[in-house]
């Protein structure tokens, strides 16, 4: 067990253990009133296609799929499988709610499985870039 310390927030009481330095409560309020700077331009779920049908859609999957694919904790995100996100509606105009495209993951996971499918796209584009450059020598 992890020894508490005190939060960092002059005047909080709450003690914790987060790498931080500061508790829960502190750290929520903060991210409340302090909105990054993504959260402000990302558009609303709504206008990313994220409608009451997806809503609905989500809500059952996630009855009959209940536990994380890849891990099998308690499964909280329903996940494009085959085809992200921004490609299937440029694609259809809206999500394709196929249960087949989707997978039931944890938030971890899904975290998780967000970073690698970046770095895939960024060492993809690096070799185009590498590509382009050799192009036309020799």
């Amino acid at each position: 067990m992890k020894l508490k310390k005190r939060c960092k927030t002059y005047g909080c009481p709450n003690l914790h253990s987060n790498v931080s330095g500061y508790c829960d409560e502190c750290t929520a309020a903060y991210r409340r009133n302090h909105p990054s700077t993504y959260e402000k331009s990302r558009p609303s779920a709504h206008k990313r296609g994220y409608d009451y049908k997806w809503q609905k859609f989500r809500r059952d999957f996630l009855a009959v799929n209940p536990v994380c694919a890849m891990c099998g904790a308690k499964a909280e995100v329903v996940d494009h499988k085959d085809i992200p996100a921004d490609v299937m509606l440029e694609a259809y105009g809206s999500f394709d709610l196929d249960p087949s495209h989707y997978q039931a993951l944890c938030r971890r996971c899904n975290t998780l499985k967000g970073l690698d499918y970046d770095k895939k796209a960024r060492e993809a584009f690096h070799q185009d870039q590498n590509f382009l450059e050799t192009r036309g020598r020799g």
